[in-house]
């Protein structure tokens, strides 16, 4: 670092006034993890910027001192912090403004730092919510942090991934200047298309973990609220059977919704209630939208004979009318017994997932007396993501046996490379998946990318290390 921390304090104090920085210890270990098990990073000062015009002011001062800036959205994260120490933590959240709401081009613009949750509850007074409304963590989870990530979650088995829904950003470049892509590259234009004015460059940061720029602002795709729902819940004996079932309902894109639970998490919800679920090896979870009733009996009627024609018995639909009714409310941040937990999505075809499923309990196979003596579980839980199916492969271990955590980091990273190896493409990449997948890049691939980073960051300020750039 080539200056003091009490004058890097002093600048950016001078950009959002001293009330939204701090160099404190306690402020500073608060900022230190995110959601995975990962060791902490400690950074020098953290700052709570209001605007994009803030956000600029402390990149340009990151690349006077020579400091590198982590960008933190709601702490969801379960992949791990960039690797290294120092620096400046930009927190995201005071940034929770929607800008604009515009019915005429069906779009809403909001500030980066606000959460899924916040931005369906503001969209919903007037009517309306995005297609994709976010990750299963959405109740703290940023936009930004979505965009950066690529996400699934809610709604993706009809409209896919923020990147489906996204028309354009406003991005501060690593050396503090400030783009907007989509249309909204055209002062004259709506914000209302994200191709037709050049390259898509809104894509150049969708999935990017934050190194090619920080994201302030996002105008995102709305619908009217939908007016009718229904759900459907069926066990199946035969996974490859599911499969297909889930595969046929989807070339109709039909639900808005769909999981896939397997035999602990069928256990685990059968004890809880969840009627028709304690004793079955696996079930399929449908939750349909549309704006008339007339529409979603259709809707439903076709799924239930998809479903029926491959196996399916249909059983009361307790868990996705609990699950999607109220979707933040109940996300749990424990494992069934107060554990803590890890997982790694990733999207593969769905065919191609009852190989995947063998490919993991091969690598478990390898770890079964280590995690019999030291309490290591294993549930999995799949959403679909249009063409794809997102498995959630949990483990949960009790975090007060440190050796347990450790064994936990190293049964996830097999995992993960294995999972790479068969085709997986992870979208939750942050430091331990990044890594890996960023070893697999091919040689002008990696270099196209490096490229785009020395371009727009000469300094390597900007989340440096994430996918090893």
């Amino acid at each position: 670092m080539l200056s003091t921390p009490s004058n890097l304090v002093e600048t950016l104090s001078n950009i959002v006034g001293s009330r939204y920085v701090s160099d404190d210890i306690n402020i500073r270990l608060a900022y230190a993890r995110d959601a995975s098990p990962e060791p902490p990073r400690i950074c020098d000062v953290v700052v709570r910027p209001a605007s994009t015009e803030e956000v600029a002011e402390i990149v340009k001062a990151a690349n006077r001192f020579k400091v590198p800036i982590i960008v933190r959205g709601g702490g969801a994260n379960l992949v791990g912090l960039p690797p290294g120490s120092g620096g400046i933590t930009i927190d995201m959240t005071r940034m929770i403004n929607v800008v604009e709401v515009d019915e005429t081009s069906m779009s809403v613009t909001a500030q980066t730092g606000i959460n899924w949750s916040l931005l369906t509850y503001e969209l919903k007074k007037k009517g309306y919510r995005t297609p994709f409304y976010g990750p299963f963590s959405g109740g703290a989870a940023t936009i930004g942090g979505g965009i950066s990530n690529a996400s699934a979650g809610l709604g993706s088995a009809r409209y896919g991934t923020v990147a489906d829904i996204l028309l354009g950003l406003e991005v501060v470049l690593p050396m503090g200047d400030v783009i907007r892509t989509g249309s909204g590259a055209n002062p004259y234009a709506r914000k209302f298309a994200r191709w037709g004015f050049g390259p898509d460059m809104t894509g150049l940061f969708v999935g990017d973990q934050g190194v090619f720029g920080v994201k302030t602002e996002a105008t995102l795709k709305i619908m009217p609220w939908p007016d009718e729902q229904t759900f459907g819940s069926y066990t199946f004996q035969d996974l490859e059977k599911a499969c297909r079932a889930i595969y046929e309902v989807q070339l109709k894109h039909i639900p808005t919704n769909i999981i896939l639970l397997e035999p602990d998490f069928n256990r685990l919800f059968g004890k809880a209630g969840f009627r028709g679920l304690e004793n079955v090896p696996f079930s399929v979870h449908l939750h349909i939208e549309g704006y008339t009733k007339e529409e979603v009996e259709k809707l439903k009627a076709t799924a239930d004979d998809i479903m029926k024609k491959n196996g399916g018995q249909e059983v009361p639909p307790d868990f996705p009318s609990w699950n999607f009714l109220r979707p933040w409310e109940w996300q749990p941040r424990t494992g069934p017994l107060g554990q803590a937990w890890i997982t790694a999505c990733y999207k593969v075809p769905i065919l191609d997932y009852p190989d995947h499923r063998v490919l993991w309990y091969r690598v478990l196979d390898k770890y079964k007396e280590k995690m019999k003596e030291k309490k290591i579980d294993f549930y999995v839980a799949s959403l679909v993501v249009e063409n794809a199916l997102d498995p959630m492969n949990v483990i949960y271990w009790f975090d007060e046996d440190e050796e347990a955590r450790e064994w936990v980091r190293r049964i996830w990273r097999d995992l993960i490379e294995n999972e790479i190896k068969h085709g997986a493409i992870h979208y939750w990449l942050g430091k331990v998946i990044g890594e890996r997948v960023a070893k697999n890049y091919t040689g002008p691939y990696f270099d196209f990318l490096r490229t785009i980073k020395r371009s727009l960051d000469p300094n390597n300020i900007l989340n440096p290390g994430l996918l090893l750039l």
